[in-house]
């Protein structure tokens, strides 16, 4: 062998790893980032068996204006996407850390902006911790609730939505100047941005290999149909049993928000996924807030990498030096109280009644939502109240034994969607009668003082 020839088999074996990056990275798209698990054919044993690659992605991923330069440290504005300028907040790692780095993406609540959360929920101790965290603002694009556009309607569920595009070109566009660790993308996001964090986790579960969905609503995230998810781990997390929230925001007001029964509908969801590993952290009425446990995230954030180990074997470790709040990866049972309606003398008025009941005074998301209308309608949280004697004033034969009909098969369950059958009901029954029917003008006057209850009740508008 000639001694050229005996050098390039001598040097094959080291360059074969360089090479097999090399050629990786050229053929993931750059349009969007896609992360799956570099960690060989087999299922990785530890999170260490999963190894830090670099993020593929072109600088023309970015807008114009990023294209010729790099964001910097702090914050970042004139950052165009789907025709809107918006800002994020960059927070980079000491230099002490070198190589593809774990990528935080964070989600501001209601009132704020990205700058704002990242100081209330302290994301400089992910960066402290070898993160690049990055946090946008949101720009009032959701129509249930306008902070980010992370609730939406069955008919508008799969709409195009600016807010996943920036996500998308956020990751990208930062890749394309950082060294950004493909198999370690996290989002996680409190209130409104809980809310697009559920959103975005059933989006993009092809890249992301964690969330922290925090007191966010479970409720009108989820695409049509719902998609098996890929490997990943999912904190749910919320303040306790009083977390709940009440205000406006563009125009839309929430007389109470029960993050609590959302929490519950997250974590059933999210275990009942083969390849997600669900837990959660509650606190011991805490209230609304980021729980204040970021060393904790951080340590199993980085103990799950993209495809370690997804619903098998996840074990937690315990949360120090914070009584107040507990760890698990059992689900949460949110129990409803039981209301049953009496007998009536008029035919459709127990079912009606019976049936907001059942889908939205045993809702702990929906009665919270209508507390103000179903006490109208002469409901309270424990009772039909003077519900039925309200009903009898105002049947009327045609609409009640349309309700009589649709309540025979309705199954009503949690969340926003477990309301769906009263919705159906009443935008069947009331259709076109928004003013004739005694029945229907009662129950639409009151629906209608509610922003968001509005949004679903299309007779009614």
């Amino acid at each position: 062998m000639s001694f050229a020839r005996a050098l390039v088999a001598a040097a094959l074996p080291l360059l074969a790893p360089i090479l097999t990056v090399a050629c990786s990275a050229k053929s993931e798209s750059t349009a969007a980032p896609v992360a799956t698990a570099d960690a060989g054919t087999t299922t990785p044993k530890s999170a260490d068996e999963v190894p830090a690659v670099r993020l593929a992605a072109d600088i023309t991923a970015c807008p114009d204006a990023y294209q010729s330069k790099a964001p910097k440290s702090g914050v970042n504005r004139g950052f165009s996407v789907a025709g809107q300028s918006r800002e994020f907040v960059l927070l980079l790692p000491p230099e002490s850390f070198t190589g593809p780095r774990p990528v935080l993406v964070g989600f501001n609540g209601t009132g704020e902006t990205g700058p704002i959360f990242q100081v209330r929920a302290q994301l400089k101790e992910f960066a402290d911790a070898g993160f690049i965290v990055l946090v946008p603002s949101s720009a009032a694009n959701g129509t249930v609730w306008p902070v980010w556009d992370g609730m939406r309607t069955e008919k508008d569920m799969d709409a195009p939505n600016k807010d996943l595009e920036l996500f998308d070109t956020l990751l990208a566009c930062n890749a394309a100047h950082f060294e950004i660790d493909k198999n370690r993308i996290y989002i996680a996001g409190h209130s409104a941005g809980g809310i697009f964090t559920n959103y975005v986790a059933q989006r993009r579960s092809n890249v992301i290999a964690g969330a922290i969905p925090a007191s966010g609503m479970f409720s009108s995230t989820s695409p049509t149909p719902a998609k098996d998810l890929e490997k990943m781990l999912v904190i749910v997390t919320w303040g306790g049993d009083n977390d709940k929230y009440s205000g406006s925001v563009g125009g839309m007001t929430v007389p109470e928000a029960n993050f609590v029964s959302e929490a519950s509908l997250a974590t059933k969801f999210y275990a009942a996924q083969k390849n997600v590993g669900q837990s959660n952290c509650r606190g011991k009425n805490l209230n609304h807030v980021w729980l204040p446990i970021n060393d904790w995230f951080i340590k199993v954030l980085l103990a799950h990498p993209k495809g370690f180990p997804g619903s098998e074997g996840l074990e937690l470790p315990p949360v120090e030096n914070n009584p107040k709040i507990t760890c698990t990866t059992d689900v949460f049972d949110y129990k409803a109280q039981d209301v049953t309606c009496g007998a009536s003398k008029t035919a459709g008025c127990q079912e009606s009644c019976q049936l907001f009941a059942d889908c939205a005074v045993e809702n702990g998301t929906v009665y919270g939502a209508m507390k103000p209308q179903l006490a109208e309608l002469g409901l309270t949280a424990t009772s039909c109240g003077d519900c039925i004697t309200q009903c009898e004033a105002k049947a009327d034969t045609t609409v009640m034994s349309c309700i009589k009909a649709e309540s025979a098969s309705a199954q009503c369950g949690p969340g926003i969607n477990g309301a769906q059958p009263l919705m159906d009901a009443i935008n069947k029954c009331c259709d076109g009668k928004r003013t004739s029917s005694p029945y229907c003008k009662t129950v639409c006057d009151s629906i209608a003082k509610n922003s968001i209850a509005i949004t679903y009740f299309t007779a009614c508008q």
